[in-house]
């Protein structure tokens, strides 16, 4: 908690800085439910700078959906350097190439 409030106030400091940052909150499912056609226009903008390689999130595993219980413990321990990711399809990958 300590570490979230020390991030907020370091947004608002920012502000005081010659030539200082600009920064705002975001909440995606605010913006989803209060402002449906921003919404839809940012997630057009955010996928066509993953698609273009100008952002690139840090994603720590790709994991099965059989896999969730597992993925459930891990984000609860905590330490993950990334998302993890689930993937519908992962278990059949990992099954073709081993067979």
């Amino acid at each position: 908690m300590l570490t979230m409030l020390m991030w907020i106030a370091r947004l608002y400091f920012w502000r005081w800085l010659p030539g200082g940052r600009r920064a705002c909150f975001y909440s995606i499912n605010a913006m989803r439910v209060r402002h449906r056609a921003w919404f839809k226009e940012d997630l057009k903008h955010l996928f066509a700078l993953l698609a273009s390689g100008a952002i690139r999130p840090r994603v720590a595993e790709r994991i099965s959906l059989g896999e969730v219980a597992q993925a459930h413990r891990r984000l609860e321990a905590g330490g993950l350097e990334g998302k993890l990711v689930l993937c519908p399809d992962l278990s059949s990958r990992r099954e073709q190439r081993a067979g």
